[in-house]
């Protein structure tokens, strides 16, 4: 049973910040995170001691506090087992298991000769150091259904042909964090279509139980004769449209992505040093450097029986990307949408409206990942032993095995990571935050947005968690305030892409550094100027706008 949520105000903000400052003095993410989510009980204990058993009399006194604090230990091993990673079937199918599965696929893909195929092919077309940067970029950028595929995939994929050319794994779990999950937000067929048209909905039922909806918002949520409020899906995904156009960050994030690649933007910050050290010396870690892939893994070679072959590579993610995309339109909810003239076409969660009808949806079901990841491990292990690139069982299974040890670290910290996530929504930092738009006036609404967004992103380390927090306060915000909503849905889209690219506690930040063979710290010191950057360009871009589009300004009709 989940724990019952309490208002602590800015004590809420003591995990998450413990956490983070810890992780960055001990250049190790574990012992913060650990320490954080060890923190949330006392404070919730302390806070709430009549909710953690301190018997009524001493309710109410230091002495009741301080009992809070210690009864609340008790409660850490519950805020971890009801964290999202755990309690929500989603998370542990699509993140755990596809985690371990992807893990196995590439120890396989190691043992069996895909990855050096690949390696080989690429090489045959890269000539030096810069063709590896843009073969990474672009490898980032075509690989987007989904975020957490991407890290999973591409770092894996690209790490030998980056070692090759003494690019830093640095540099190479920027790329992978910085092309892949922006675009993945851009792409409205993506994962992220699904879950943001979710979360805007969830803003507009807060907005309906104030009353604060009118007009053409006020169609897109029902509300039953108890009174509560269901946005109805099909409606919602206009507003997602128009956010898509208003997602500065994700575009500059792209654009200064896109020109480090091509050699127009400089190395700055500590990437530099990588960089250096990675070029002159052939060291793509630095010696005291824990890379987040286990040794044994990054020793792992191909079996002598194996012969180099990309198609290898090609065939499993083939079936990874078609089980992927398949299951969002077999688990999809169609609809028909008709008139009294005119009638519609829908499969598999498409609708086109037929000539004259002057409307479209899409309505993507589920991503399933761990389904596709499975099914391309199988599908891999059957592969290779029937070509003799893997040439017994036993090799085959030890590949597997070595893979998932391989990626176990990433595991452990997106576990308490996703534990730190349910202590702050357990302190009620959604309620904190909230009161923090006071008298601030509408062309700064959008501004005021993005850095609130950006800090509960960075503080929590999950978009997924902060846009369920920040939605439905934004958009109560923006509707009593008369900001521009399609601005004020681009600022939380931002924010939300922010503390991923720059949180130590980030999980797509936490893959990024493994499959990429990164020091987790030195990925996310490397990363920070350049998200800071574009949080920067993404800022002045708000403020403009704010202060130049009216309130009802909007780029699709809704």
């Amino acid at each position: 049973m989940a724990i019952e949520s309490i208002d602590a105000g800015a004590w809420s903000l003591v995990p998450a910040l413990l956490a983070i400052s810890l992780a960055w003095y001990t250049r190790d993410a574990l012992i913060g995170l650990f320490v954080g989510v060890a923190t949330a009980g006392p404070v919730y204990g302390a806070l709430s001691p009549d909710a953690v058993g301190v018997p009524p009399d001493l309710v109410g006194s230091a002495l009741g506090n301080l009992v809070g604090a210690i009864y609340g230990l008790r409660l850490v091993p519950e805020i971890i087992a009801t964290a999202p990673l755990f309690s929500s079937a989603w998370y542990v199918e699509n993140v755990l298991i596809a985690l371990f599965a992807i893990g196995g696929l590439i120890g396989l893909m190691i043992r069996s000769g895909a990855l050096q195929g690949v390696v080989e092919a690429l090489a045959s077309r890269v000539d030096d150091d810069a063709g590896a940067e843009k073969a990474a970029f672009l490898a980032g950028i075509a690989i987007h259904i989904d975020d957490y595929f991407n890290c999973l995939v591409v770092g894996s994929m690209m790490r030998p042909l980056t070692d090759k050319f003494d690019v830093s794994r640095a540099k190479l779990a920027y790329y992978v964090d910085s092309a892949g999950s922006p675009a993945a937000r851009l792409a409205f067929y993506s994962t992220w279509g699904v879950a943001l048209v979710g979360f805007i909905g969830g803003g507009l039922e807060a907005a309906a139980s104030e009353g604060q909806l009118t007009g053409s918002l006020s169609s897109m949520v029902t509300t039953n004769a108890d009174g509560q409020a269901t946005a109805a899906v099909n409606e919602v995904w206009p507003l997602f449209l128009n956010a898509l156009f208003t997602g500065f960050y994700s575009w500059i994030a792209l654009f200064i992505a896109a020109g480090v690649a091509w050699q127009v933007v400089p190395n700055f910050g500590p990437m530099r040093e990588e960089e250096r050290r990675g070029r002159e010396e052939g060291k793509v870690v630095a010696d005291d450097d824990d890379p987040m892939i286990s040794r044994e893994m990054d020793q792992y070679g191909m079996s002598d029986a194996a012969t180099p072959d990309w198609r290898n590579f090609a065939i499993p993610l083939g079936i990874m990307i078609a089980v992927a995309l398949g299951s969002m339109f077999v688990t999809a909810s169609p609809w028909l949408v008709a008139d009294s003239m005119n009638e519609a076409f829908a499969v598999g969660g498409f609708a086109l409206m037929l000539p004259g009808s002057g409307a479209w949806s899409f309505s993507p079901g589920a991503f399933r990942l761990g389904l596709a990841a499975v099914t391309a491990l199988v599908a891999a292990f059957v592969l290779y032993r029937v070509k003799g690139d893997i040439p017994s069982n036993d090799d085959a299974t030890t590949a597997l095995t070595t893979g998932m040890k391989g990626i176990f670290l990433a595991a452990l910290i997106l576990t308490f990571a996703s534990s730190i996530q349910n202590a702050v929504t357990i302190l009620g930092i959604g309620g904190f935050v909230s009161q923090w738009f006071t008298g601030v006036p509408a062309f700064l609404v959008p501004l005021a947005l993005f850095a609130v967004t950006a800090f509960v992103s960075f503080s929590d380390g999950s978009s997924w968690s902060t846009y369920g927090i920040m939605f439905p306060i934004a958009i109560p915000v923006a509707l009593t305030t008369d900001a521009n909503l399609v601005l004020v849905l681009g600022a939380v889209f931002s924010g939300g892409i922010f503390g991923d690219h720059s949180s130590p506690i980030s999980d797509t930040t936490v893959l990024a550094s493994s499959t990429s063979g990164s020091d987790h710290m030195t990925h996310v010191r490397t990363q920070i100027p350049y998200a800071v950057v574009t949080a920067g360009g993404a800022a002045v871009l708000f403020v403009l706008f704010g202060f130049l589009l009216p309130e009802g300004f909007r780029i699709i009709p809704y």
